[in-house]
């Protein structure tokens, strides 16, 4: 085995599993030398429950070690345990009368011993410092994640009933600090993507973060990729909400060299509401462009039609694969309530505005609850668009691809209700097909409300 050359030693490390790189890596010195950057996953999660602050710095300080790590994701993510174990009593009791009691059991057993965990561990903002160092010395990372609604514990019962959203639990302003305390590290490295879910949009509003955001512009800069789902809070005056979405629009005007940005407003506090967006106020009135943005998804906004055409078209040199509108905070088999809403102009009026103006455009997809005009007016459109693709492109339908492909294939050609309007529900196929080879505007299928447009 010594006399294999590297390549053929690397080879093998590469189809061993963590425990067998590690029994391998006793073999020899030679291939305790080779297998060093197969000691670690090039994905390092951090979990509150557990002391990954320092197996992180431990990893930055290591010489050989740092340069295995490619991404981060940074879990924050919170259990409510009152209606988690409603929840994980009414997922379980159709079954034996031992067999869920165990399954309970076990699980929650399980959980308390990781939150006694956490309790022994100061606050993850409190150590700031620490990880601003370990990002200094991570010189490959490329990928940062920031989650609150991923499961932080690796047991399955608290895995399936964290898909609930209200077996969540969050505090806003812990959230802040924590997020804060990441981005504080995070302008020490040139990751080329960035996700955050569950951002909350008043962290933009004070003073003091906004200036830690916006002295993050050299590392915005080199970002690719940049995914933001927004939490819009409840009780937001309009000064402040102003005021925050500045600030939001200030980290996308450092975002100069982004070639992928999605963008969704989520309000927990009222799921169907959308966010009034206005590109203009976004941008301080300027006519800002992303010069390489390639694929735009727009998710729970209501915006004026010439102010969102204006901003497509803005893009169209570059723009080559566009989404308005997403699952949004739809429960499993709901349909996707993360649609876009134009409280001026209508649909038609914006795609036959773009027809023939998007020289690059090859892929369109619309998803969710999709309106047009004043709620007093005598008419307006109203569409409900089911998903019949995921977010990477790949197709839905015949109930693969997840819960939204399966509710989508179960109820095509059928009407739901909303807002007091029977809607058919449709695909954007058609749409898409327009705005991309043309042709005559196409019949959606829709019921509108009122005399129609």
């Amino acid at each position: 085995m010594d006399s294999l050359p590297v390549e053929l030693v690397r080879l093998v490390f590469q189809y061993c599993d963590p425990g067998s790189v590690r029994v391998l890596r006793l073999a020899s010195r030679r291939y305790a030398d080779v297998g060093y950057e197969y000691l670690l996953e090039p994905h390092f999660n951090a979990v509150e429950w557990r002391d990954d602050v320092s197996r992180l710095c431990n990893i930055a300080n290591h010489d050989r070690l740092r340069d295995g790590i490619r991404s981060l994701t940074f879990n924050f993510a919170k259990l409510d345990e009152d209606y988690a174990r409603q929840t994980t009593f009414f997922q379980h009791w159709l079954r034996e009368a031992e067999q869920p009691s165990t399954l309970l059991q076990d699980a929650w057993t399980r959980y308390y011993e990781l939150e006694g965990e956490a309790r022994k561990l100061p606050p993850f903002h409190s150590r700031s410092a620490a990880i601003e160092d370990a990002f200094k010395r991570l010189p490959n990372l490329r990928h940062v994640e920031i989650t609150h609604t991923k499961c932080p514990y690796d047991i399955p019962l608290l895995q399936d009933v964290f898909q609930v959203r209200t077996c969540r639990k969050r505090d806003r302003g812990q959230a802040c600090k924590n997020i804060n305390a990441v981005v504080s590290a995070f302008r020490h490295a040139r990751p080329a993507s960035l996700s955050i879910d569950q951002l909350p949009l008043e962290i933009f509003r004070p003073a003091d973060d906004r200036r830690l955001w916006l002295d993050c512009a050299r590392s915005f800069a080199s970002l690719s990729r940049l995914d933001l789902v927004l939490d819009t809070p409840a009780n937001l005056l309009p000064a402040s909400r102003s005021r925050a979405v500045n600030g939001l629009g200030g980290v996308l005007h450092s975002s100069v060299n982004l070639t992928h940005l999605s963008l969704a407003f989520h309000h927990y506090h009222a799921p169907a509401q959308k966010f009034h967006l206005s590109f203009q106020a976004l941008f301080c009135g300027s006519d800002f462009v992303f010069p390489r943005l390639t694929d735009l998804k727009l998710e729970g906004v209501s915006c004026a039609e010439d102010d969102l055409r204006g901003f497509l078209l803005r893009h169209a040199a570059t723009l080559e694969r566009l989404r308005l509108g997403g699952r949004g905070l739809a429960k499993p088999f709901e349909w996707s309530m993360g649609g876009v809403h134009l409280h001026q102009g209508s649909f038609r009026g914006l795609f036959t505005g773009l027809r023939g103006r998007m020289p690059r455009l090859r892929r369109f997809h619309m998803e969710g609850d999709a309106e047009a005009g004043d709620f007093t007016a005598s008419s307006r459109e109203v569409y409900m668009f089911r998903p019949v693709t995921d977010d990477d492109w790949a197709p839905l339908g015949g109930g693969s691809g997840g819960d939204a492909a399966a509710a989508a294939a179960g109820y095509r050609g059928k009407r739901v209700e909303t807002l007091g309007a029977c809607v058919k529900v449709v695909d954007s196929l058609a749409l898409e097909r327009y705005l991309v080879e043309g042709g005559r505007y196409p019949r959606l299928g829709k019921e509108e409300v009122g005399d129609g447009l």
